[in-house]
């Protein structure tokens, strides 16, 4: 993803919206129906000439700015094309801040065609919900398609993708013969569901990609502290070797992984933090409701200090093995057979298990929460 997503540069909340569908299918009139007239000529950037997803210059709407991401060529004939465009954007994901994810991905399908191309359905739309992702379908020219069509290409989408929203929404605004005027119809339900979808997607995003983190965390305390022991592992010959060394393995473990813990739980903190303070202004701004998505349980599940005063030194190996005689016999077996490297890294092992099993706790719970979580709309 690319551009300043972290603000409008006035302190106004900046959300993203990915725009997808084939070319001609009524993306640009569907944003200016739901956003203003002047929206797609505002917001445009340099002429795009490449096959991709750009973005495009922020607008204000409401209380917030918007910022599209807009998909350009996306045709049947360059499947593979898209297929690595997709790809790519989902691994920026998992490596980009809060303010950089997709928080609402919309994929446009014309209503009058009733039909997915098989290269949309499986090089473009399941691999993004296969990652998690929330995808709001919208059937544009759904006023001139007649409800024969809507119902048929309803039916194409949830026999694929079973349980999404799917939006019709008429984006033009006519004259009838008697002289009346028929409004674009679809857009307050689309605009109401659009803070639901932002929810549930960044949430998704974040216990996906912080699963991952606490993994990548984990490994890295492992190695470092392994590459320690290693270290230490030339002093073998020394006559005090062996009454420090449970002493240098309390030491090695307890620092690497109270460093670990502090900035795994401090990242997944940070980004809870976010994702709740985005969601609370879009909710506001496209629903008129004032929720805090704040809850007093998970602080104290998510509190790195908390965590990383499982690790501290003292009595980490009784700890770590269980109890007294379980840690008697570490030692023993330890000095007895002489495999240091093999009985330090089964140590590290069990420090692993603690702490991928806090990280997997608190993303539980969170989990849990937003499950308990409804709005209507």
């Amino acid at each position: 993803m690319g551009g300043d997503a972290s603000g409008s540069g006035n302190g106004e909340e900046i959300t993203n919206v990915l725009l997808l569908g084939k070319t001609g299918v009524g993306k640009s009139a569907l944003l200016n129906c739901l956003f203003g007239d002047s929206v797609v000529k505002s917001g445009s950037g340099a002429p795009v000439t490449t096959k991709g997803i750009h973005p495009q210059r922020p607008f204000k709407y409401g209380r917030m700015m918007i910022r599209i991401y807009d998909s350009w060529g996306l045709e049947p004939g360059d499947s593979d094309t898209w297929k690595s465009i997709i790809d790519r954007e989902i691994g920026k994901t998992r490596t980009a801040s809060v303010e950089e994810w997709f928080h609402t991905i919309i994929y446009c399908v014309d209503a009058q065609k009733s039909r997915l191309d098989d290269f949309e359905i499986k090089k473009i739309i399941r691999p993004l919900l296969n990652e998690g992702n929330q995808i709001v379908f919208v059937l544009t020219k759904a006023d001139i398609a007649g409800e024969r069509k809507l119902k048929a290409v309803r039916e194409v989408i949830t026999k694929e993708f079973p349980g999404v929203m799917i939006f019709p929404v008429g984006s033009v605004e006519a004259k009838l013969r008697n002289g009346t005027v028929k409004k674009p119809e679809g857009r307050e339900p689309l605009l109401r569901y659009f803070a639901v979808n932002l929810r549930r997607n960044l949430m998704n995003q974040f216990l996906r990609n912080s699963g991952d983190l606490a993994e990548k965390f984990v490994s890295s305390a492992h190695l470092r502290a392994l590459e320690t022991v290693k270290k230490e592992l030339g002093l073998l010959g020394t006559a005090s070797y062996r009454d420090r060394f449970r002493k240098f393995l309390e030491d090695a473990i307890s620092r690497e992984y109270q460093e670990a813990s502090r900035a795994l739980f401090g990242k997944m903190t940070l980004d809870l933090q976010k994702i709740n303070r985005i969601s609370s202004s879009v909710f506001e701004n496209f629903r008129g409701e004032v929720i805090s998505f704040d809850d007093a349980k998970l602080p104290a599940l998510a509190d790195a200090n908390r965590v990383a005063g499982m690790f501290r030194s003292r009595d980490l190996l009784f700890l770590l093995l269980g109890g007294p005689g379980m840690l008697v016999l570490f030692i023993r077996n330890l000095f007895r057979t002489r495999h240091y490297l093999q009985e330090a890294e089964k140590l590290l092992g069990e420090a692993d298990k603690r702490l991928l099993g806090e990280s997997r706790r608190f993303l539980e719970a969170v989990r849990e929460q937003e499950k308990s979580r409804s709005w209507d709309g």
